[in-house]
């Protein structure tokens, strides 16, 4: 779960900026080299690019005190109607900024019903006050994902916005896939013990951070960095056209990186739906000393989520191949049985023959 706002207000005078970073295709947008350098850079595009440098030249401790934190943000938790303990992993999005995983015990993360009477509750509070210019949309990015997978909220999150009930309703779908020699030429990413290895996309990541290096001298900054690598300038014009050209052409000639499909892929299929919350009635009845002026400031800065399964079962696609290894051995001693029987058959055949044609000339001969 990320906040939209990867750093809050209070700490955005350390970094003598008021603007914030975000992920690679977003940079792009704001200022790739054709928008920068091929038309006027307005003065908040400007303030945009030294936010992000300055932000990309943090270490990762530093960027966690800058961002919101995990308990200030949730303020209620209900799985299965219990309240639920806090177990939260804190990881960087370079995008959202803060980011934290939640992790129910595992007695008590088993889902046995569906609908909205079970599942995850969430009360959030987007601290709204708290955001920096380059901020445009207030609300929280969820990503709902397998536990063992690395969660990536730039291409499988769902937006969540304060002022509405959210609900999400889940079907869960499961790939299986056959290694080398099979078409897909699988591999299991959670068994790599490299840094680089947890997923296919942070694979594709760092072999794009090899061309990124042999060909500018640099990395790109919003992606993960190898240890010993410069980052690359973003201020700097020469730099961040090289970075896109590698981007550019990589799309256009293809690549050698060797990041095949995972093994085991778990997703869910979600169907979102919202609704405006809290209602005025409900939020002055449990608050009688409140106004209109005070729900419209919660509702301005609360989001509330129900996550839950529309249904137990679920959708597994698994490759089989055509034939197993034992079958193929049998299948091979049935043609060997086969054509060796027909040809020692035929090998006696040609003998027989033989033998009546010496005999018939030896009796010939005896006459």
């Amino acid at each position: 779960m990320c906040l939209y706002n990867d750093s809050s207000s209070e700490n955005c005078n350390l970094l003598k900026s008021r603007v914030g970073p975000f992920a690679l295709p977003e940079r792009r947008n704001i200022h790739a080299c054709e928008i920068k350098f091929k038309r006027k850079q307005s003065k908040s595009t400007g303030a945009n690019i030294e936010f992000l440098q300055r932000y990309s030249n943090l270490n990762q401790k530093q960027r966690n005190v800058f961002g919101h934190q995990g308990t200030d943000m949730i303020k209620t938790c209900l799985f299965n109607w219990t309240p639920c303990k806090l177990v939260l992993e804190s990881w960087l999005s370079f995008r959202y900024g803060n980011c934290f995983t939640f992790k129910a015990k595992e007695e008590s993360s088993f889902q046995r019903s569906v609908g909205t009477g079970g599942g995850l509750e969430l009360i959030l509070d987007v601290k709204p006050n708290e955001y920096v210019p380059i901020s445009h949309t207030v609300g929280m990015r969820i990503v709902i994902h397998n536990r063992k997978d690395i969660p990536d909220p730039e291409t499988n999150g769902i937006n969540v916005f304060p002022g509405y009930e959210t609900h999400v309703s889940l079907s869960q779908v499961i790939i299986k896939r056959l290694p080398a020699p099979y078409k897909d030429e699988c591999i299991s990413y959670a068994d790599n013990q490299g840094r680089f290895m947890e997923s296919q996309t942070r694979c594709m990541q760092a072999c794009i951070q090899e061309y990124n290096y042999r060909q500018c001298g640099c990395v790109e900054p919003s992606f993960p960095a190898m240890v010993g690598l410069t980052k690359c300038d973003v201020t700097n014009s020469s730099l961040l056209c090289c970075l896109d050209k590698v981007l550019n052409n990589l799309a256009v000639y293809g690549h050698n990186c060797k990041c095949p499909l995972p093994c085991l892929t778990t997703y869910y299929n979600k169907r979102q739906t919202m609704a405006k919350w809290p209602s005025k009635s409900s939020f002055l009845q449990k608050k009688h000393s409140l106004t209109a002026e005070d729900i419209k400031f919660y509702r301005n800065s609360h989001a509330k989520v129900k996550i839950f399964f529309s249904t137990l079962e679920r959708i597994a696609y698994v490759q089989k191949p055509v034939f197993l290894e034992s079958e193929v051995y049998s299948h091979l001693g049935g043609e060997l049985g086969l054509w060796l029987g027909l040809s020692i058959t035929a090998i006696f055949e040609f003998i027989e023959a033989l033998l009546y044609l010496l005999w018939g000339k030896i009796t010939v001969l005896l006459r």
